[in-house]
């Protein structure tokens, strides 16, 4: 999302640390500033941004060590753009679970419940609102799946809610490693429809704890897929 700015300057800020004196750190740096950019700005537009390089960070214990609050990895599939959100807020409201609103300096917005994606923000097309129930009745392994409502915007500002049917399919264990940690896992699969469409998220969750640490979820039909790690926090 634009510029990286705040999420990205918490890793960009690590990497300054180590800085070599030929600038290689500091073109690494200003390549990520133009990679966040081209997020939103080819979301929004639909076409590709002008410095669109599918530039990657390879996230590493020491770079997170040195980072300040969580931080969340998302990835427009469509896009293959990688940017990093800091979380702004985490609270509990009478719907179960934990929401927690991750945030890029341009004022776009992930928010997830329990990890389940359930609303974006500036994005255009967004998910305006989503139940997470029964995607994280799933996660202990057995139970899950019903009906589950979405609330997706449209491009001219109305919105429209689509009441999906959803089952969830335990796949078995397949550990993740996330920044030199391997993380014990079991994948759980959610298929979704309505009517003639179909859309199908996968979350990897922690065996024993039942936290989410990375997934694969859909945004909407402008947004599309969001690959979302939990790197820290």
């Amino acid at each position: 999302m634009t510029g990286f700015a705040r999420a990205c300057a918490l890793l960009a800020a690590a990497i300054l640390a180590g800085c070599s004196s030929d600038g290689s750190q500091d073109r690494e740096i200003n390549a990520l500033a133009v990679g966040g950019s081209a997020v939103l700005q080819t979301l929004q537009t639909g076409r590709p941004a002008k410095d669109a390089a599918k530039i990657r960070v390879e996230v590493t214990p020491a770079l997170l060590a040195a980072t300040p609050g969580a931080v969340l990895e998302v990835v427009p599939e469509r896009l293959g753009l990688q940017d990093f959100l800091q979380r702004i807020e985490i609270r509990r409201d009478v719907t179960p679970g934990v929401v927690e609103v991750w945030k890029s300096s341009d004022d776009a917005h992930v928010i997830l419940r329990d990890g389940v994606l359930v609303a974006t923000k500036g994005f255009g097309g967004d998910l305006r609102s989503g139940e997470a129930r029964t995607a994280v009745a799933g996660f202990d392994g057995e139970g899950g799946g019903g009906a589950r409502l979405l609330v997706i915007d449209r491009l001219d500002g109305s919105a429209q809610n689509v009441h999906f049917s959803c089952e969830m399919v335990q796949l078995g264990r397949q550990d993740v490693t996330i920044a030199g940690q391997q993380i014990p896992t079991r994948r759980i699969r959610e298929n979704c429809h309505y009517r003639d469409f179909s859309f199908t998220n996968d979350y990897w969750v922690e065996i024993g704890s039942g936290q989410l640490h990375q997934s694969r979820q859909w945004a909407g039909p402008h947004i599309g897929y969001l690959k979302l790690r939990r790197l820290k926090g």
